[in-house]
């Protein structure tokens, strides 16, 4: 028998037996903030009102012991026994929309390109034919369906003023999507994609300064956010932190040097854990170059994406070191290995 689940705000929805709240919404097409949906990255967080709510296993950096006992779920591992009200939390509390003020669309887009960066991230360009492309916010992400692979979250890296999407995809030892795009995807074949979802996007209001941190392909949509911040002009100081394991697992520098050449308040740090030839690059974890450069991040905005590790690490030191937690936007790319099994 499903139980009846009142999204304070919203509308109500109903959750079969032994589903969780967010699978349940997503299905009965509710906008519910989201990212991982493993009970990794926090984004669903959400508060119980009223009625009896078992969680899966999640991960205490996602959802601490101090919130648990206020009542926070993860509607992600929220599984109802009985009919229940939740309330989403607002942007003020934990730092996630209530909802997204863009139209989230389905549309069909068309390969225009294919190219490898590295040895496993490819660069996947898509156009649209007679059709408005997709609207969406620096930072965001969509779910794409490629072949008759299941869908795929990845990050927007170009800048919501272009029609054409990019998208950033590291091939991984038995990644369905990754492994497709890499062996049998064509130029002009059809993707579905939609979106946009995710709430690690520019904040353009924001007078002061910013730090922007990826690792990985999470450069995707820090790329997103740095081409949208000059195209709108900002004038804050900005300092962009890139990690990866050597120098040749590097990708798409050309475009932060040109972007910090251009404007004297954009800084850009490349730092690799195996010794660089390039001197100009920095040895280490990027972690250890944030806090060797800046002391205090009071007045910050900070934007954080990569592997799990890297993101949870980072909001860590930030914190420690002055800056608001409803500051820090992060978005951690999980891959199957980080998800944390029943």
């Amino acid at each position: 028998m499903p139980f009846k689940i009142k999204i304070r705000n919203s509308s109500e929805i109903e959750v079969d037996e032994g589903n969780t709240i967010l699978e349940a919404a997503l299905d009965q097409g509710i906008d519910f903030p989201h990212g991982c949906r493993t009970g990794n990255c926090g984004a669903c967080k959400s508060r119980k009102i009223t009625g009896d709510i078992e969680m899966s296993p999640f991960s205490e950096f996602a959802l601490d012991e101090d919130e648990e006992s206020q009542g926070l779920i993860l509607a992600c591992r929220a599984v109802p026994w009985s009919d229940c009200e939740i309330e989403i939390l607002s942007e003020e509390y934990n730092n996630q929309s209530v909802s997204n003020d863009i139209e989230i669309k389905s549309l069909e887009y068309k390969v225009e390109n294919i190219l490898k960066k590295t040895k496993d991230i490819y660069v996947l360009n898509l156009k649209i034919e007679n059709e408005k492309s997709i609207e969406f916010k620096a930072g965001q992400y969509a779910e794409l369906y490629i072949g008759n692979c299941k869908e795929k979250h990845f990050s927007m890296a170009n800048s919501p003023k272009s029609s054409n999407l990019e998208f950033h995809i590291k091939t991984l030892s038995g990644g369905e999507v990754s492994n497709y795009v890499k062996n049998n995807l064509k130029i002009g074949e059809n993707v579905k994609v939609k979106g946009p979802y995710g709430n690690a996007y520019l904040r353009d209001q924001h007078k002061g300064p910013i730090i922007a941190i990826a690792g990985g392909t999470g450069l995707a949509p820090i790329l997103s956010i740095i081409k949208n911040s000059q195209e709108i002009e900002m004038k804050q100081p900005i300092n962009i932190y890139y990690g990866a394991q050597s120098e040749k697992d590097l990708y798409c520098i050309e475009q932060f040097e040109e972007f910090s050449k251009n404007n004297k308040n954009l800084k850009f740090f490349p730092v690799v854990l195996d010794e660089p030839k390039n001197k100009i690059i920095r040895q280490g974890f990027v972690t250890d170059a944030i806090i060797q450069d800046i002391n205090d991040f009071d007045g910050y905005k900070a934007y954080l994406a990569g592997p799990p590790k890297m993101v949870e690490v980072a909001e860590e030191i930030l914190i420690t070191k002055g800056i608001r937690k409803v500051d820090i936007h992060s978005d951690a790319f999980y891959t199957p290995y980080d998800e944390i099994k029943e």
